[in-house]
């Protein structure tokens, strides 16, 4: 039970991830064309920052319907594409039943002077319904993808067969989403109460609250289920509601993008974004630790060192993808992960209390200009590079000292006698760093196709269900020249590979006869 739990919360954080990956790059999109449209900038290009600002907004307007998409098409196990169709007719069917059985029952609310900010309703798609925003689209997603996971098979025969496999489960899903769009018109404002309550609890504790929060944030990774504490914060009501040039926005990450669009009347920004600065560890932090680590490697190894640790610092500070960083140490010593931890929750404590309000949801090139549309007056942008300049060689300090002190074998300080034991009772060619073998030791090390039964990826980790965990043999996936990291919890398997995860993905289901679709 515990391990089917476990799964289930795996592969709905991979879900999740999906739709989240291409926030990043409507950010970016959506920060450059408010930078067009300032003042001085010529006609045409404010202009064109104008058309960019409202192709973004349209995305993030609609973002209930494209995590519905997104989690539907992830979770399917086959026939991704017409589940994601399936889900998109879904949500219009929800949205139109709830907001028919809401007139039908006389619960419609009436627009105020602030329209239905606070009524607990929202406009969606042209239909007036329960404002469940971004948990609408995971819950319809959650449940398109279970019924199609579980009817998509079921052929008929005859005259019937156009009723078989996904229509099957089409048919399934009607009265299934009539029932949970009524259900939803007494449920969620209930729910929404406890939402207002837990969020509340986080922000009333004020800076106990970050510390918390930052370093479940960081903490987690390990797992791959920080993405459930982080994303809710930054993407639904749990983060917060602000009322933002007419328009309602929930989630801190939601908000500071209305901000960046809006920037002009902009004067100061929503308490929300107290949990959008976790990147300030991407940035600073990997730097630290990455000095650290070459500082400890021993002398004759340094260059070694330097040639793995250098490019995963790069990525995790300018990009933001910290993982390959992470798991260079992590299973050396979980007490320097719990440390470093601990350093980016006083870290991010330590920002909001001196007055910083920087969004640092990604790495240096997202946080720089995301940023640069607001006056330094407003972002303190200032404060972030003070403090991460301090917390940059406190971390270092620390890290150098536990290293030294507890004799962590990080790399470049593992035991050369016994790597060259090991070197020699094993036939070198096993360990020549070869793309054209990886297969066949993910294939053999996963316990031989006929054990794998999905397999899909995160920003950086190859994740597999197998369906015996006694088949699984680690050393072999070890020796797959792009992994970084494997990490084993019952029937999922997750190998670190890095940025460059899904390409070694999809070459993997090419090799083995996957097909997505």
């Amino acid at each position: 039970m515990k391990n089917k739990f476990s799964q289930v919360m795996q592969d709905f954080s991979r879900a999740v991830i999906v739709p989240v990956k291409f926030m990043a790059v409507m950010g970016l999109f959506l920060a450059v064309s408010v930078i067009l449209q300032l003042e001085f900038m010529p006609n045409v290009l404010q202009t064109f920052g104008g058309l960019i600002k409202t192709m973004m907004d349209s995305m993030l307007n609609n973002l209930a319907l494209i995590f519905c998409v997104g989690i539907s098409a992830s979770l399917a196990k086959k026939k991704k594409v017409e589940a994601a169709l399936i889900s998109l007719i879904g949500f219009l069917f929800f949205l139109a039943a709830n907001n028919a059985w809401l007139t039908l029952t006389n619960q419609l609310a009436e627009p105020g002077e602030m329209g239905l900010f606070g009524t607990g309703q929202a406009v969606v798609l042209g239909f007036q319904v329960v404002d469940m925003n971004v948990f609408l689209g995971m819950l319809v997603g959650c449940i398109v993808a279970f019924i199609h996971n579980r009817f998509s098979d079921k052929e008929f025969v005859d005259f019937l067969s156009i009723y078989g496999g996904s229509r099957f489960s089409f048919m399934i899903l009607i009265p299934v989403i009539l029932v949970t769009a009524i259900g939803m018109s007494y449920i969620w404002p209930v729910v929404n109460s406890w939402i207002s309550s837990l969020s509340g609890f986080i922000l009333t504790t004020g800076l106990l609250g970050i510390f918390i929060y930052s370093f479940g944030n960081r903490f987690l990774i390990p797992t791959g289920l920080h993405h459930l504490l982080w994303m809710p914060f930054c993407f639904t009501a749990l983060g917060g509601t602000a009322e933002i040039g007419g328009k309602v926005y929930n989630g801190a990450a939601n908000i500071f993008y209305a901000e960046m669009a809006n920037a002009g009347s902009i004067t100061h920004l929503d308490p929300s974004l107290r949990f959008a600065t976790f990147g300030f560890v991407k940035i600073f932090g990997s730097i630290a630790v990455s000095l650290a680590l070459i500082h400890c490697a021993k002398k004759h190894r340094k260059e070694e060192v330097k040639g793995m640790i250098l490019p995963s610092m790069f990525v995790a500070s300018v990009a933001g993808i910290t993982e390959p960083l992470d798991f260079s140490f992590l299973f050396a010593s979980p007490l320097l992960w719990f440390v470093h931890s601990l350093l980016t929750a006083v870290s991010e404590m330590l920002l909001w209390g001196l007055g910083a309000r920087t969004y640092m949801l990604y790495g240096l090139i997202d946080t720089v200009v995301s940023n640069s549309v607001f006056s330094p007056s407003v972002t303190k942008f200032y404060l972030v590079i003070i403090v991460g300049l301090i917390m940059t060689v406190i971390w270092y300090f620390v890290f150098v000292l536990l290293i030294n002190k507890l004799n962590i074998k990080t790399p470049g300080r593992e035991d050369d006698l016994v790597e060259e034991a090991v070197l020699a009772n094993i036939p070198s060619g096993e360990f020549v760093p070869d793309a054209n073998n990886d297969f066949d030791l993910v294939v053999t090390g996963l316990g031989g196709k006929e054990n794998i039964e999905n397999i899909s990826n995160c920003f950086t980790r190859l994740r597999v269900t197998v369906k015996d965990e006694t088949l699984v043999d680690a050393t072999k996936l070890e020796k797959i020249s792009q992994q970084k990291g494997v990490v084993l919890n019952g029937t999922n398997v997750q190998v670190i590979i890095g940025m460059g995860v899904q390409v070694f993905k999809d070459d993997i289901c090419e090799k083995l006869g996957i097909n997505e679709s």
